[in-house]
């Protein structure tokens, strides 16, 4: 879509809010709110100190535009032309840049923390509502967020290759399925992050502080992490190598997950010996190992949601702390197996339109052998045993609801 050249009334007040900037006489202060600017052609303006709080900029062009210090809470950049524009110190509590283009853009001590933001129910009532920056696959290539105040934001699929996070704030932010690539987090606040199938090659985590954060199916191999806090993170250890065709599959398997099956292909492994393997801290959800020999193979706080491992070879395979959610076990031989604090629990299925169908799929255990399984500190839920082999389980500290079928069978 071609932006258009802004109406006189818009040119006028541009103009007023430059003479104001100067100094000059008859200068007044832009202040607009839940105006609609969208579609307009507005490159190069300049709108430091602008109230524009509730705006819209929707498909609009503001190539190189000055936003110092603006009064931006709310405003929505869904799809604008932001290349090299500048939101130095603005306020952007609850912005929305959905797909927009922040090329070369600098957000150096933005606020883009959530936004308090009241919404109306249909008989009228208000209620508040935190609503985190919305950046969901945002160009961001070389932008400039250093110091920038981003808990909580949503950056999930952006490319950021090249871009600044330094001593930037990101707790609990989202960065699943990112591009990072030499991106720098040096001394950066990222404790509770997710960064779920990020590319992470040459970006740099120097003193940041990642304490809790999620790094399943991520490569921090080429990644600098000198100094990092990584106390409790989830993330595979520099020796959890694996054969380049299984790390082949992991990598596309991971493109499958963050893009909701556009990219990628869903993980086989049927089939495959893949003993004493560690795949320890990877993101597995409805991965596909029927048939596998994992013997000996550790799946240590795995994301194993919906995994199937029919028929699989489990004996004294590492389950440790991995969320099993709905996992299918059916058949499989779990001879030794441990599960020490993992969570064996039901999953609510949703429908194409992100509803609930109240349906629950819990975890299947049907026909599996257990014999001398650790399950200590487990948590288990709606699991039906009665067809599995349940010799010298240990349950001691396991929290079962709802289990069935637990005595003790040869």
């Amino acid at each position: 879509m071609t932006a258009r050249l802004p109406p006189q009334p818009v040119v006028w007040a541009l103009s007023r809010h430059t003479a104001f900037l100067a100094g000059r006489q008859g200068g007044e202060r832009l202040q607009r709110r839940n105006e609609d600017f969208s579609g307009l052609d507005l490159g190069g303006a300049i709108l430091d100190d602008a109230i524009l709080s509730g705006c819209l900029f929707v498909d609009s062009s503001l190539n190189s535009a000055q936003f110092v210090r603006a009064d931006l809470f709310s405003a929505d950049f869904t799809r604008a032309d932001l290349t090299r524009t500048m939101f130095d110190k603005a306020d952007l509590r609850g912005a929305n840049f959905l797909m927009s283009v922040l090329r070369q853009t600098s957000f150096r001590q933005a606020d883009l923390r959530p936004g308090q933001i009241l919404r109306a129910d249909p008989a009228g009532k208000q209620t508040a509502e935190n609503v985190p920056v919305n950046m969901s696959g945002a160009n961001l290539e070389e932008a400039n967020l250093k110091s920038a105040y981003l808990d909580q934001a949503n950056l999930s699929n952006t490319k950021a290759a090249g871009a600044s996070f330094a001593s930037a704030s990101l707790f609990a932010v989202n960065l699943t399925g990112a591009d990072l690539t030499n991106a720098d987090f040096a001394g950066a606040k990222l404790k509770e992050a997710t960064l779920v199938g990020a590319k992470l090659d040459g970006a740099r985590f120097t003193n940041a502080d990642l304490r809790g954060a999620n790094l399943r199916s991520v490569d921090l191999s080429q990644a600098d992490t000198t100094g990092a806090n990584l106390q409790g993170a989830i993330h595979r250890g520099a020796s959890a190598q694996l054969p380049p065709e299984v790390e082949a599959r992991l990598k596309a398997h991971g493109r499958w997950i963050v893009s909701n099956g556009a990219e990628g292909e869903r993980a086989v492994f049927s089939e495959m010996k893949l003993q004493g393997l560690d795949f320890s801290s990877c993101d597995l959800r409805a991965a596909v190992f029927h048939d596998t020999n994992l013997a000996g193979a550790f799946f240590t706080r795995s994301q194993l949601l919906f995994t199937s491992f029919i028929g699989a070879d489990l004996r004294k395979a590492n389950f440790d702390q991995a969320d099993c959610g709905g996992t299918n076990f059916s058949g499989a031989n779990l001879g030794g197996a441990l599960f020490r604090g993992t969570r064996l629990i039901g999953v609510p299925i949703y429908n194409a339109q992100n509803q609930r169908t109240g349906k629950v799929l819990f975890p299947r255990f049907d026909g599996s052998d257990l014999s001398g399984a650790d399950l200590r500190g487990a948590m288990v839920e709606g699991v039906d045993f009665s067809s599995s082999t349940f010799a010298k389980v240990n349950l001691a500290g396991a929290e079962l609801i709802n289990c069935t079928g637990m005595q003790s069978r040869r």
